[in-house]
């Protein structure tokens, strides 16, 4: 459970009261996978903007936030029409990394998704990380995390990655950064999934690594590998360097 008014008082943490409209649903009426990566996006820029760090502001500096990692736990999905509450804090702050945290919870404060983004300053120009120390983000205070998981390293060989499709790179997949919006990558990789798949069986983790950039018109290669009841996603580029990947566990 998360007392999430007592968060209310918290600066660093950002309390959001949302209803799962049909924008977050998939075709069960439940959060769908990538809908929830966008609610967590969603409310990580709320916080952020709460704490003067948005990218509109860091710009301004010289530099940008990227996502590097995400991890995420189902505990339950809510249907169309629930009631939520989204709780999003920055949990840690390293040299040029830090680790925010989210939580998505009844209105009785039960969880129902939690989880935990990794993140990194680039420099606008040369695209380098820049330390956190010279940037406006907090580096004491930290709410209590909701989202202790470490992150993996994939060990599924290469070998067993097995191309599923290509697809081009549109203008309605770029954000403000002009590269790939990160839940652009996750919905690409889900459609090497069918219907069926997707209907027939609950998920319980995910976990994507942001390895690199896409632009407009390139030409991405989606392949897909199997691991028992765990699939594993990989995205490479043109040149067939890897720019994303994904681990989705079903229960």
């Amino acid at each position: 459970m998360l007392d999430y008014e007592s968060m209310k008082s918290n600066p660093l943490a950002f309390v959001k009261r949302r209803t799962i409209t049909s924008a977050y649903i998939d075709s069960t009426g439940r959060m769908g996978i990538a809908q929830t990566a966008l609610m967590i996006q969603d409310n990580i820029t709320g916080n952020f903007g709460e704490i003067d760090c948005d990218n509109f502001l860091i710009n301004k500096l010289g530099a940008y936030w990227v996502l590097t990692r995400s991890k995420f736990h189902f505990h339950k999905r809510p249907f169309w029409r629930e009631k939520v509450h989204t709780v999003s804090f920055p949990a840690s702050n390293a040299l040029v990394r830090a680790n925010e945290n989210t939580a998505i919870v009844t209105p009785e404060g039960e969880f129902l998704i939690t989880a935990n983004q990794e993140v990194c300053c680039l420099d606008l120009n040369t695209h380098r990380p820049v330390k956190l120390t010279t940037l406006p983000f907090p580096r004491e205070g930290f709410p209590a995390p909701v989202f202790t998981d470490s992150f993996e390293k994939f060990t599924i060989d290469d070998s067993e990655y097995k191309e599923v499709f290509k697809e081009k790179v549109y203008s309605q997949n770029i954000d403000m950064s002009h590269h790939m919006n990160n839940i652009e990558y996750i919905k690409l990789a889900l459609n090497v999934l069918s219907v069926a798949e997707i209907e027939e069986r609950e998920p319980l983790d995910l976990e994507v690594h942001y390895m690199g950039e896409s632009r407009e018109g390139e030409l991405l290669s989606v392949l897909h590998a199997r691991e028992g009841s765990v699939s594993y996603m990989k995205i490479l580029n043109g040149s067939g360097r890897a720019v994303f990947e994904m681990k989705l566990s079903f229960r």
